[in-house]
């Protein structure tokens, strides 16, 4: 159940991003925005894919993700 609700919590977030991206009133080039397009993208996937077939051992890639976007927005990547 906890890891349910962390993946909806993620697919959320993302979801987010992915708005973010989309939106012509982004100052980031269009390469980034293409970028954390793609990783949405790649995120929501995995995120499907882990609520209909629950496997922890796949949730490294989605943390590694999470990890690296955290860093990134708090300046230290």
């Amino acid at each position: 159940m906890q890891m349910q609700k962390a993946l909806m919590f993620n697919r959320q977030l993302w979801t987010i991003f992915l708005s973010a991206a989309e939106s012509n009133e982004n100052p980031q080039s269009l390469e980034i925005r293409q970028n954390i397009a793609n990783l949405a993208a790649f995120v929501m996937k995995q995120t499907i894919e882990m609520q209909l077939d629950p496997d922890p051992g796949k949730l490294k890639s989605l943390i590694d993700i999470n990890c690296h976007i955290a860093a990134g927005l708090a300046g230290r990547a």
